[in-house]
């Protein structure tokens, strides 16, 4: 099993081959995480490589009080972030989602339901969707990593440097516009608010 910290303290004396192995164990995320937010694979290695960059940069300020994915991951959001803003670009969610154990499409569990029914489901996520991309970007983001990647409030708290209280604020607020946009929509999920 490889020493997380180690690797941390050999890349941060200027080991190379430490840093590689670094980014060996996050790439497939830095790269998933990407295309989740820009979901155009023409810009994804670009900005990948712009993440990598800063990683490699900014390794030596890394005071391992979060996890070194937890630290990997606020990069690649606020990197994405920066690239949508300069090209005012609309994140959009795709299908999949990423878990620990990797990645996982999503799919309609088989409960017998008939092919309408299948049909009408695929048009509510759809909607929902759709409703998300209308979002503003910072209530996206947090609708994203919150009910979408399943990061705790502590965890985005440490991603976007801010503190647990704004980020229950800021969640709370992004689910009540989601909510509003769906009702507007005619689109009625249940989406519970105190998750």
């Amino acid at each position: 099993m490889i020493d997380e910290r180690e690797l941390v303290r050999n890349a941060k004396n200027g080991d190379l081959k430490a840093y590689e192995e670094i980014i060996g164990l996050y790439e497939k995320k830095v790269f998933s995480t990407i295309y989740y937010m820009v979901k155009n694979d023409n810009e994804v290695e670009d900005i990948a490589q712009e993440v990598f960059i800063k990683i490699y940069r900014n390794l030596k300020n890394f005071k391992e009080e979060s996890s070194l994915y937890t630290w990997i991951y606020r990069i690649t959001i606020n990197v994405c972030i920066d690239e949508l803003k300069k090209r005012k670009k609309v994140v959009y969610l795709d299908e999949k989602i990423e878990t620990k154990e990797g990645e996982l499409e999503v799919q309609l569990q088989d409960d017998g339901k008939s092919p309408s029914d299948l049909a009408e489901d695929q048009d509510v996520k759809d909607r929902l969707k759709k409703c998300i991309d209308r979002l503003p970007e910072n209530q996206k983001i947090m609708i994203i990593l919150r009910d979408i990647k399943g990061f705790t409030y502590m965890e985005i708290a440490e991603m976007m440097k801010i503190n647990l209280g704004t980020v229950k604020s800021k969640i709370s607020r992004a689910r009540s516009a989601l909510k509003e946009l769906l009702e507007e929509d005619g689109t009625f999920l249940e989406y519970d608010e105190s998750i």
